[in-house]
């Protein structure tokens, strides 16, 4: 297999209500579908035989940060655990529909996920659905960072973070900014740092980077908050320029943007990417996929398109570590949503 390049297509500005939370439809670019179908041919072969072959669900639609890193880990993965593996994605719910069929699969090893874990520590907050995706599935291991941000088009009239929080207390409510789904780490940031400057926001939820992505190249909405897998590859072919980097350091593709931390904010987003299987999967099958993945991860095909997705991860937790730290973390966002006075009770 010919080892993938970045591919990027024009963002259409058509809309289509499937990719997005509410009733304002939007149609998702395509960027990455052609890297995405490439990586797994034998997803694609298999698809006639589903119920046969293992399972990576994604909540999120093709194309985007999650998917991508699922693709090359199925691609890789399979060769190591000598089955084929097909990508399954099923958006929505920030990405807890995906997540809630993995923890109700079967717990033979033959349906895990993979998920920002947002998901898993923040959206039940937002989405109004039980807590308890952690306490129904098993972590196995971290496959990636998830930087995130807000942009704007290149040709918007916020040149810095500074002008769009002055536009936004200009004209309450007017100014329209994207996230990648209720419940997101970005949707969180961002509702902190309007509760903050008192800013009132029209915030408006897709479901993944994709779509989000492409209302910003639209004109659908004059910014958004995404992951750098959704912003990267626009603000290096010059589509979009990033205003502030939610993270404690600043994005690799705009080193000279600030992070919020260094505007004066008491506050950053910081999330990972990680593979997760029912909860009563048993110890051996569970150490056969962490070690199997995480060769997977370590290739240098994987290791190559995490980075150029900004994707990448030098550390690595897993297993009972890895469930430590999402229990903690779960713990975090719910105190901080609790003080900002957001979220919704299950």
């Amino acid at each position: 297999i010919e080892q993938p390049e970045r591919h990027f297509r024009a963002a259409s500005t058509k809309m289509n209500d499937e990719y997005r939370e509410d009733p304002m439809p939007i149609r998702p670019i395509s960027a990455y579908i052609t890297l995405a179908l490439a990586l797994s041919p034998v997803a694609a072969m298999a698809q006639a035989t589903l119920g046969a072959q293992m399972k990576i669900y994604v909540g999120f639609p093709p194309g985007g940060s999650t998917d991508v890193l699922a693709r090359v880990l199925a691609q890789e993965g399979g060769k190591r655990l000598g089955r084929e593996i097909i990508v399954i994605n099923k958006p929505g719910a920030s990405g807890a529909i995906a997540a809630n069929e993995v923890a109700s699969a079967p717990a033979d090893g033959m349906s895990i996920g993979i998920s920002p874990s947002s998901t898993f520590t923040i959206s039940h907050l937002f989405q109004g659905i039980k807590p308890d995706l952690l306490e129904r599935t098993a972590a196995l291991l971290q496959v990636g960072s998830q930087p995130i941000g807000i942009a704007t088009k290149t040709d918007s009239p916020f040149a810095t973070f500074k002008d769009f929080v002055a536009a936004a207390r200009k004209d309450p409510n007017k100014i329209a900014v994207g996230i990648p789904g209720s419940g997101t780490m970005t949707d969180l940031v961002i509702r902190a740092l309007a509760q903050r400057d008192n800013l009132q926001l029209n915030i408006v939820p897709f479901r993944g980077d994709v779509p989000t992505a492409t209302a910003i190249l639209g004109g659908h909405v004059q910014a958004a908050g995404l992951s750098a897998g959704g912003f990267a590859q626009h603000i290096e072919g010059g589509a979009m320029r990033l205003l502030v980097a939610m993270e404690t350091t600043r994005s690799v593709v705009a080193p000279n943007i600030p992070t919020l931390k260094e505007l004066g904010y008491d506050f950053a987003g910081n999330a990972i990417q990680y593979m997760y299987a029912p909860k009563d999967l048993p110890a051996a099958e569970r150490k056969r996929l962490i070690d199997a993945l995480g060769e997977a991860a370590r290739t240098p095909l994987y290791i190559d398109i995490a980075k150029k997705n900004v994707l990448y991860s030098a550390t690595s937790m897993n297993g009972d570590a890895l469930d430590r730290y999402l229990l903690e973390d779960r713990i975090r966002n719910t105190a901080l949503v609790a003080k900002l006075g957001l979220g919704k009770k299950p």
